[in-house]
């Protein structure tokens, strides 16, 4: 569940003002806001099964479930955040030349 921060986003922006756009910039920030917000739900649930006293079966089957539920609904943010982050690499590369 690992992704950049925002903060480190505007980092990068304020670096190279001029390479990520304002909307490439709002996209990536709503994006990694989003994973943000999806990871500390996920980690809320699974702290929440782990402190129940459910049998440790049951907890191991629901833990999987919540992982591969999580990791396909973020699977469509990662690859937009890749995308972005590829055309960011593209811009600086070409600038380079």
């Amino acid at each position: 569940m690992e992704h950049m921060l925002q903060s480190e986003t505007k980092f990068i922006a304020d670096i190279y003002p001029g390479i990520l756009s304002s909307d490439a910039e709002a996209k990536l920030n709503y994006l990694l806001s989003a994973l943000e917000s999806m990871d500390a739900r996920t980690a809320s649930e699974l702290e929440r099964i782990n402190m129940s006293s459910c049998d440790e079966d049951l907890k191991e089957f629901v833990t999987q479930q919540i992982l591969a539920d999580h990791a396909a609904r973020r699977l469509p943010l990662d690859e937009a955040v890749e995308d972005l982050r590829a055309q960011f690499r593209a811009t600086i590369a070409d600038d380079s030349d």
